[in-house]
């Protein structure tokens, strides 16, 4: 049998190294290279860009190309809730990441559909209390 990638932790564990990076970005207050933000927070250059990319797109991040470059926050921290930060994020439906965790047998099958509003009641619950937070609330939380 297949496995199936686990594609909803993936998508939380993007959220986290995310949420560090903006939080650095909003106490430095000014461009940050991907190369620095990765050494900050012990990851993958290539990885970071590749998440902070969704961010750009979704224009809650700006870039600046050149020896001066890098990312820059193009929304005020305390304006930018956490669930702004987790929809830019997402390439599926987290209802759908949950579906992919069940097995493509008979049970499996019957379950995604029982399961569905299960999910998607999961997802209302979720984006309710990420509603509740800024990018700000994370900043002082986190001490500095």
């Amino acid at each position: 049998m297949a496995k199936t990638r686990n594609s909803g932790a993936l998508q939380y564990k993007s959220f986290g190294l995310v949420l560090q990076a903006l939080v650095l970005l909003a106490r430095k207050g000014n461009t940050c290279s991907s190369c620095e933000l990765a050494e900050l927070l012990s990851s993958e250059a290539t990885l970071l860009r590749k998440t902070m990319a969704k961010l750009t797109r979704e224009q809650i991040l700006t870039t600046k190309e050149g020896r001066d470059g890098g990312y820059a926050l193009n929304r005020v921290p305390e304006e930018l809730t956490l669930a702004e930060i987790y929809q830019a994020l997402e390439d599926e439906s987290r209802c759908q990441a949950g579906n992919d965790t069940m097995c493509s047998t008979v049970l499996g099958g019957q379950l995604k559909e029982a399961c569905f509003d299960i999910f998607e009641e999961m997802d209302r619950s979720m984006m309710t209390v990420l509603e509740k937070y800024t990018l700000a609330d994370m900043v002082r939380k986190s001490g500095c």
